[in-house]
């Protein structure tokens, strides 16, 4: 018995042995060193007491004494700032960012903040369907060969026709990868605007954003009743690649991720149903009054 012990114990002691040699090996052969350095030191005007990062890795909410630093990874400055009266000691952000949870093991107490971005856009060289000086900008960017953005541009136009005074639409082109004819679609409705047809185009080519193509670019154009010498050479005008390079860099810096992306005076739309959007309209325009 005690040598079925002694075999028993040895084979154990050999097979332990035998794993913790190859950990030896996987340690030597598979495990990398961690390579590091110290990318960037920034000054802070609080005392940092902790740190949450968005989701898409943009923003950093940075926690201090008195004050909650916005900081932009990308721009590598703080944008903004949100004063805090209470003492916190973690900081953490919902999935979706809109929310910030606060916590203090002191006071056991947890704050929650909602946290909206609105945005400054300008105008800049992009043609105003509307009132030029509207209290209400719709800011939408668009693809003229996106499903979705044809069913939104209607109620677009029914919030245009209903608050004619107030409301006015600016159209940022964000014209997709996946849609071979959109970006020609846009240089058309800008071309268009030269001859002040933006919003007649705009209407027939998302009326027709199925059967987009070359062809059918230049009938639309026709139909609207264009000059199409001066539409053929404005198409080709190099400030028209500019204005939407411009708005797809615009639109990135805005964090958008898809289209259409709606902003009504620089807030983000979620529901874009006509009684949402008129229910946010009025309630910038009491704010105007």
């Amino acid at each position: 018995m005690k040598n079925y012990k002694l075999r028993g114990f040895v084979t154990l002691f050999i097979v332990i042995a035998a794993f913790l040699s190859t950990l030896t090996g996987l340690k030597k052969d598979t495990f990398a060193e961690v390579e590091w350095e110290v990318l960037e030191k920034i000054a802070l005007d609080d005392t940092p007491n902790d740190i949450a990062i968005s989701s898409d890795g943009r923003t950093a909410y940075i926690l201090c004494t008195n004050n909650i630093l916005i900081y932009s990874i990308q721009e590598k400055e703080v944008t903004d700032t949100i004063p805090i009266k209470a003492k916190f000691s973690q900081i953490a952000l919902s999935a979706d960012g809109e929310k910030l949870f606060l916590t203090d093991r002191k006071s056991k107490q947890l704050s929650i903040i909602k946290v909206v971005s609105i945005y400054d856009i300008e105008v800049g060289q992009s043609p105003v369907i509307g009132k030029l000086d509207a209290p209400v900008s719709i800011v939408a960017f668009l693809d003229y060969q996106c499903p979705y953005c044809a069913r939104v541009y209607p109620v677009l136009g029914q919030l245009l026709e209903k608050y004619p005074k107030d409301v006015n639409l600016i159209i940022k082109h964000y014209p997709l990868r996946m849609h071979p004819f959109a970006k020609k679609a846009s240089l058309a409705a800008l071309a268009a605007s030269k001859q002040n047809k933006y919003p007649e185009i705009t209407k027939v080519l998302m009326s027709n954003y199925k059967n987009l193509n070359d062809k059918t670019i230049r009938k639309y154009a026709e139909e609207v009743g264009l000059d199409m010498k001066g539409f053929d050479k404005d198409c080709s005008d190099p400030s028209l690649r500019r204005i939407i390079s411009q708005d797809m860099k615009l639109g990135a810096k805005m964090k958008v991720r898809g289209v259409p992306a709606l902003f009504i005076n620089g807030r983000g739309v979620k529901n874009r149903s006509f009684n949402a959007l008129s229910n946010m309209i009025e309630s910038e325009l009491k704010k105007h009054k």
